[in-house]
């Protein structure tokens, strides 16, 4: 077992090598949204955090940001993402935006963003609590799909906070499954402070009947709200509804979004006969009523599918696969279904092989990281029409890993 120790330690250095080659002192574009709404407000320009106007992304920045962004003299283009995440971080980060350049921001971001990789990755490990596998064998896995499919180089190289949300998130499960409902309440009232989509995890708390973790969740996450209350305000809360707001009214037309209503809308158009086969730069459009309907009706089946078939399972391999099975349902029904979502899922994959025949679960992985390897999808996007080969392929692996896991969850309570 030592051994074993050691070669999944040198497994685990090899990546943050290769992390730490391929992103370091490069621009973060997710991390800009961070950087720069930290570095209005320690000016005071409030007004800067949320682009204002109707798109509540891919709309183009402040002059300002770009002002900051060309006194640092990039040597590349810089883009940017606006902020969409609660006023509190942009509070909380001001003094350090304030004092270092973006590059220094970045770099630590990408630093924080590693620990919390090998964090994760130990925590996935501790789930499970396998033995189909071996440390090296588990090491292994978790780390290619990290740096070879698309999801997880994307979500280093873009500076994605999700890294961070997920390992979070899954710690909350960690302790779930342990018998630590408050931390587990706490630990996700964390995740969904920074990124609200962890809030709709709390549905395994109620699958669950752990009522002490969802109290802790919900007392914890009023106290998080209301320190962001008190040292943003109001008005910026305000801002951030009215975005999330127009969020919901509008479909994301991208080749890295695997949701049900880009789908749901391209058949709209091929109905209409307006479809159009290229979507070349990323794009927002306004969602029709009945997109919306059909979306929130897969979600509510979805869930309840996840909590029947489930239902008779042993408890901590339970909570692992109800984790797993919501995870990819709301990633589905998303308005945001942005691929590095997916980054958490990755990381639980080796479990398959604690759950499934060994053959089964190989050819599941194998197919998986396939189809979601960044190979595949540089080949896929030199064609303009492979775009929405792409979406296709998001959109169809992540309902496939759903019914994985309820094809699971019924082999277990049914062996």
């Amino acid at each position: 077992m030592r051994r074993e120790i050691v070669i999944s330690g040198l497994i685990a250095l090899a990546w943050v090598v290769a992390m730490v080659v391929l992103h370091w002192d490069n621009a973060k574009l997710d991390t800009t949204a961070i950087y720069y709404a930290a570095k209005s407000w320690s000016v005071g320009a409030k007004d800067l955090i949320y682009v204002p106007g109707p798109l509540p992304f891919l709309a183009e920045p402040p002059q300002q940001w770009v002002d900051w962004a060309g006194a640092e003299t990039w040597t590349e283009a810089v883009f940017f993402t606006p902020y969409l995440y609660p006023p509190l971080w942009a509070v909380l980060f001001a003094p350090l935006a304030a004092t270092v350049p973006s590059v220094v921001f970045f770099n630590g971001a990408l630093t924080l963003f590693i620990l919390a990789t090998l964090w994760m990755v130990w925590l996935s490990w501790r789930f499970t609590q396998p033995r189909q596998l071996s440390p090296v064998a588990w090491t292994g896995l978790s780390f290619l799909f990290l740096i070879g499919t698309a999801p997880g180089y994307m979500s280093y190289g873009l500076g994605q906070p999700q890294v961070l949300v997920a390992a979070v998130t899954l710690a909350a499960f960690v302790a779930l499954a342990n018998g630590r409902d408050i931390t587990a309440g706490g630990l996700l009232a964390l995740a969904a402070a920074a990124k609200l989509s962890p809030a709709l995890l709390v549905v395994v708390f109620v699958m669950e009947k752990r009522w002490r973790a969802l109290g802790a969740f919900a007392v914890i996450g009023a106290a998080l709200g209301g320190l962001s209350l008190a040292l943003a305000g109001w008005p910026l809360h305000a801002e951030l509804l009215e975005k999330l707001s127009e969020i919901e009214s509008r479909v994301l037309v991208s080749r890295i979004n695997a949701g049900l209503e880009l789908v749901l809308f391209q058949a709209g158009e091929l109905v209409a006969g307006r479809a159009d086969w290229i979507i070349g730069t990323p794009r927002v459009e306004i969602e029709a009523g009945w997109i919306t309907v059909v979306t929130r009706l897969f979600l509510i089946l979805g869930l309840g599918a996840i909590w029947w078939g489930s239902r008779d399972v042993a408890p901590r391999l339970r909570i692992w696969l109800r984790l797993l099975g919501v995870l990819m349902v709301t990633l589905v029904a998303n308005p945001l279904a942005w691929v590095h979502y997916l980054v958490l899922p990755f990381v639980m994959l080796p479990g398959l092989f604690e759950v499934m025949d060994r053959r089964a679960a190989s050819r599941v992985i194998a197919v998986i990281f396939v189809l979601f390897s960044m190979p595949a999808f540089l080949a896929i996007g030199m064609f303009p029409q492979g775009d929405w080969v792409q979406v296709g392929i998001n959109f169809t692996a992540s309902v496939a890993l759903i019914f994985v896991v309820l094809r699971v969850a019924r082999a277990e309570a049914n062996p």
